[in-house]
């Protein structure tokens, strides 16, 4: 890992513990915990969505969310496949 200097937030004393400990994880270490922050994150925000749309299903949620991360673009080309594979929105798979 590259050294850097600490944001203006953080003391270089921290900033090296943080570095270390993110060397001490190894590549596949930082991998997972990115993918584990990244998934909170995902999560937290489609909560938030939730909260500010009560009135929406799952499945519009997931479209707005998809929306507001992706573009409307891509929204538009998930809810025509959505509706193409008869996809209900309250199970994993399209209904068949």
């Amino acid at each position: 890992m590259e050294h850097r200097d600490p944001p203006p937030d953080t003391s270089r004393a921290a900033h090296e513990a943080q570095l270390e400990a993110l060397r001490r994880l190894g590549p596949a270490g930082r991998l997972r915990a990115g993918l584990r922050f990244s998934g909170s994150m995902i999560a937290l925000s489609r909560a938030a969505l939730r909260a500010r749309h009560p009135e929406l299903g799952e499945q519009a949620l997931r479209l707005l969310w998809i929306e507001q991360n992706y573009g409307a673009a891509l929204a538009r080309k998930v809810r025509r496949h959505q509706e193409a594979v008869g996809w209900t929105g309250t199970t994993i798979s399209p209904s068949r």
